[in-house]
């Protein structure tokens, strides 16, 4: 199956480039070329927002844009008169709006012009067109990518060895690397349906349902608290367990997202989809006294809108709060709109009572969950009985209403007459065949989960400040087939992992000047998310716990972290350090504390969750080194191993090749061995001599030292494994 995929990928090759032949003197394309130009240089001044517009003219839509164009004649087009001329007064944009048009951009409109200012619609903004497949047996995937690498003479990556691949898409599909035992039924097996084999294995798995759902919670803004300025706990986590659930059951994403959005809307709703909307109860509440009830109602309208348009619009609906937006085709009158659809609940800005589990912003519908038969009062929605009037509220401000307006989606976007004025209407339209962005947003983020970076680079802004797509074809073919599989996760997920595209030698070529990789011409490479750094650690390691759901855990955490909140006496919260097997679960579990995320966590850019976040930042610090060198987490899991491997064999060189391979999926290089051999034999002198200091090595964590053992061979083992924690390659995903 390998050869096959590499073969097929390479003979589309010869094929395409008949196809990707062109003349250097390509037509300008404006959504590529020229609207970029107009969008940065323009709108500012002459774009969307009304207020902010000058001299009555405008360059967002065509019309407006034909003031000053005459269509095949730049030379009588005021537009090029301006931006070439050397007058201060007249050239344009204007010298104290401190931006200047390049030589190149000026010669990208005047040939625009005179190519006959074809205008074209927002690529984002028009409909999902299925572009034509390959031949039978070809991934359309790979096709796409080669016909873009054709184009510009590059030939694809080199295959990774297909243990690589394994531990690659292992750590993408659960969360976890394969086992040993994996590894090598996986190498035997010469079958040509073996990747699909793994693939069907991986996805049937609850590891990835806990994988996906530790994605979604990023999405949903979860937390185990309140936010704001006390941040107290509260009790979410049923919604993250019906989260989990759902992905366990690959429920069709329409289903998912509309129990989320509007569960309570369905006919005779089970508790189940009651509590999945508590999606929308997921952002912060104040337990404040003395707050505006309104004002902070309205706070959480807004977060609501604002989540659900980047979130499953892909647009920066926030900007449009106060007034109309800079850039892209959307108004006040746009939001509030959308606002409407969140502003019916009977949901209030008032605290709650402390010591009701701390929940806030009463009255509000509670829903019994059992756990350990004790019912837990679980945040979720309600439709207020009297409709709300909605209004635009000038400046964003709470007390100061404007025009009425009534539930709609933005008018750039397809109508939304037909449906009902109600949260379900609008899960309806999100999920609707004609609406462009709903699958064009949702299958860039699962490309941005197996490559690090989406087709659009800005995966929470589809408007005309965010990135054009790399390969728009590939979007839109992957878009279409996840609408026409019935809204099913699955069938994509498929397609990518198992694509030569994805398969490719990650390696860096230098021989491109693709840093990026936006081209695609090699594999995906990436530091690992933080939950995935600390739990695959504690599954090499075999201390990992696989109970699923239930309420969230606390894990080792440094003192004083929520003592610096500074909360009055009657609002501290301590942390208390969880014990046995709860200390060893998946970080999914982790208490999630707004104002205080895990310090382990946060070090390695997991987001507070104040606010929805499709997009981690990826950052590479000293504080991350000081996590996995003095985190007991590592520590403890290092020994575990030591302890499990040490009675391997008189020679450590075998105990260190198993814990190497079951921490990194591999042998280990000639080299690589003796390294850690001669780190051995030092540590194991060392701690010869100084045997207390590996009792205080092998007392760090809650697991008790088996009795019986050799303490410093252990000891020495523990610091060649813990070392091998710390290299680039185990925290980062080839």
């Amino acid at each position: 199956m390998h050869r096959l995929l590499s073969l097929q990928f390479h003979l589309l090759t010869f094929t395409l480039a008949l196809a990707a032949l062109a003349s250097q003197a390509k037509a300008v394309d404006f959504n590529r070329d020229v609207r970029p130009i107009l969008s940065d240089k323009c709108y500012v001044c002459h774009g969307p927002d009304a207020e902010a517009r000058q001299a009555g003219l405008r360059f967002d839509t065509e019309e407006g844009a034909l003031d000053a164009i005459v269509a095949g004649d730049p030379d009588d087009s005021d537009l090029v008169f301006r931006i070439e001329s050397d007058d201060e007064d007249t050239v344009m944009p204007p010298p104290d709006s401190h931006l200047v048009l390049s030589d190149k951009e000026k010669a990208t409109l005047r040939r625009w012009i005179s190519q006959g200012a074809k205008w074209e619609g927002h690529w984002a903004f028009e409909p999902i067109l299925r572009p034509g497949e390959p031949g039978v047996g070809v991934n359309p995937i790979d096709a796409f990518v080669i016909s873009g690498l054709d184009a510009k003479a590059i030939t694809p990556a080199q295959p990774s060895d297909r243990a690589t691949w394994l531990r690659r898409v292992t750590q993408d599909l659960i969360g976890l690397p394969p086992s040993i035992a994996e590894i090598d039924a996986f190498l035997i097996d010469q079958s040509p349906v073996a990747c699909e084999k793994v693939v069907d294995r991986l996805l049937a798995s609850d590891d990835y349902a806990e994988r996906m759902a530790t994605i979604w919670l990023d999405n949903a803004r979860y937390a185990d608290s309140n936010g704001f300025q006390f941040d107290n706990q509260r009790t979410m986590w049923p919604w993250r367990d019906w989260v989990i659930q759902a992905f366990q059951q690959n429920m069709p994403y329409d289903q998912f997202v509309t129990e989320q959005l509007a569960g309570d809307l369905l006919e005779n709703p089970t508790q189940q989809q009651l509590i999945a909307t508590g999606f929308n109860r997921n952002h912060g509440y104040s337990v404040e006294g003395g707050i505006t009830d309104e004002e902070y109602r309205v706070t959480y309208a807004n977060d609501k809108t604002s989540t659900a348009g980047t979130l499953f619009l892909g647009l920066t609906m926030d900007c449009t709060r106060c007034h109309d937006h800079k850039y892209d085709p959307l108004d006040m009158d746009d939001y509030y709109s959308l606002y409407a659809f969140f502003n019916t609940s009977a949901e209030s800005g008032a605290p709650g009572e402390p010591g009701r589990d701390q929940m806030a912003a009463a009255p509000f519908i509670e829903h019994g969950f059992s756990e350990d038969n004790s019912s837990k009062p679980v945040l979720a929605m309600v439709m207020k009985e009297e409709p709300r009037t909605t209004y635009i509220l000038k400046q964003g401000l709470f007390d100061q209403p404007g025009e009425e307006v009534s539930p709609r989606t933005p008018k750039v976007l397809p109508s939304f007459d037909g449906y009902l004025p109600n949260r379900l209407g609008l899960a309806r339209w999100l999920c609707s065949d004609d609406n462009p962005l709903f699958a064009r947003v949702t299958v860039n983020r699962l490309w941005q989960q197996f490559f690090g970076i989406g087709l659009v680079k800005t995966s929470d802004n589809f408007g005309l400040q965010g990135e054009l797509p790399s390969h728009p074809q590939l979007l839109d073919w992957l878009a279409a087939e996840f609408r026409d599989s019935g809204w099913d996760l699955q069938t994509v997920i498929r397609h990518i992992v198992l694509s030569a595209t994805y398969r490719q030698s990650s390696n860096f070529r230098t021989s491109i000047d693709d840093p990026e990789n936006r081209l695609l011409a090699r594999g995906p490479s990436f530091r690992l998310p933080a939950e995935l750094i600390r739990d695959q650690a504690l599954f090499a390691s075999g201390l990992l716990t696989g109970k699923i759901g239930g309420p969230s855990v606390m894990p080792y955490q440094p003192p004083g972290v929520w003592e610096d909140l500074n909360a009055p006496p009657s609002h501290v919260e301590t942390y208390t350090q969880s014990d046995g097997s709860d200390l060893y679960r998946k970080s999914l579990y982790t208490y999630w504390r707004r104002a205080a995320p895990h310090p382990a966590m946060a070090t390695f850019d997991s987001p507070s969750r104040n606010v929805c976040t499709v997009q981690r930042m990826a950052t590479n610090t000293p504080l991350q080194a000081l996590v996995t060198l003095h985190d007991p987490t590592y520590i403890e899991a290092a020994r575990a191993m030591g302890e499990a491997n040490a009675g391997m064999s008189q020679e450590a060189g075998l105990a260190i090749a198993q814990g190497f391979r079951e921490i990194l999926s591999r042998q280990p290089r000639d080299v690589e061995l003796r390294l850690l051999e001669d780190l051995y034999q030092d540590r194991l002198d060392f701690y010869r001599h100084n045997p207390d200091a590996a009792e205080r090595l092998l007392s760090v964590g809650h697991r008790v030292v088996k009795r019986g053992i050799d303490k410093p061979h252990v000891a020495a083992l523990t610091d060649v494994y813990h070392t091998v924690f710390n290299l680039s390659e185990t925290l980062s995903r080839k």
